[in-house]
C-alpha cells in the first residue's frame, strides 16, 4: 500500500474514531441520565453527542462516494492529474525522505503531514518562504507562498506539530532554491 492510500485511510479512520467516541458519549448520557443538573439534560446530551457522531461519520461515507472530495485527493489534484501526482508522491515517499517534525522533504516535494492534516507543495511552485511572528507572545509561523498565490501557514504547536521553525525554513528555502533566485523577500521578517 502506498503513502497516498495510507494517508487517506488514516484520515478516514480518525474521522470514524471521533464518531465512535462521540457515539459512546451519547450512549453514556442516555444510560446514566447525564448531565443531571439540567432538566432533560440526558436527552440534550444524547442529542448533541449523537449529532456530532453522525457529523464525523458522514465524512468518510461522502468521501467513499466522491473520492475527489477527500482532502488528500483534493490537495494532490491541485498539481496535475490525480493518478500521476499520487504515483509520484508514493514513489518519492518510498525513497529517501528527510523528516523534520510534521514536514517531509522528498526530492521534489514538500509534504506537511501532521497526522490529521495533509498538504503537499512541489518545490518548483514555491516563490517565497519566511517566518512571521506579529507579536512576541504569538507562536512563530512559517509562511509559504506558491506561484498560484496560495498561502500555507504552519505554527509550532502541539496540534500542528513541534518543529524548529528556523531549521524548517532553511530546508524549504534550500530545496526550493529561493536563495539562489535572489528572492526579494528576506528569509525572516522578525527575530524568533
Amino acid at each position: 500500500m502506498g503513502y497516498t492510500r495510507r494517508k487517506i485511510r488514516g484520515i478516514n479512520i480518525s474521522f470514524l474514531m471521533a464518531g465512535f467516541i462521540l457515539s459512546g458519549w451519547a450512549l453514556f448520557c442516555a444510560w446514566y441520565s447525564w448531565p443531571r443538573g439540567i432538566r432533560g439534560g440526558s436527552a440534550a446530551g444524547f442529542g448533541i453527542f449523537a449529532v456530532g457522531a453522525l457529523f464525523f461519520a458522514a465524512f468518510p461515507a461522502i468521501w467513499a462516494r466522491f473520492p475527489e472530495k477527500h482532502p488528500v485527493n483534493h490537495e494532490i489534484a491541485r498539481y496535475g492529474d490525480l493518478a500521476q501526482v499520487s504515483s509520484l508522491l508514493d514513489t518519492e515517499m518510498n525513497g529517501p525522505v528527510e523528516v523534520v517534525g510534521p514536514f517531509r522533504f522528498t526530492a521534489t516535494l514538500l509534504v506537511y503531514d501532521s497526522g490529521h492534516e495533509f498538504q503537499m507543495i512541489p518545490y518548483d511552485q514555491i516563490v517565497s518562504a519566511k517566518i512571521e511572528q506579529p507579536n512576541p507572545d504569538d507562536p512563530a509561523e512559517i509562511v509559504v507562498r506558491t506561484r498560484t498565490r496560495r498561502q500555507y501557514a504552519w505554527y509550532r504547536t502541539w496540534m500542528q506539530g513541534l518543529f524548529n521553525a528556523e531549521e524548517v525554513l532553511a530546508k524549504i528555502r534550500a530545496a526550493a532554491h529561493l536563495d539562489d533566485a535572489n528572492s526579494s523577500e528576506s528569509p525572516m521578517s522578525s527575530a524568533v
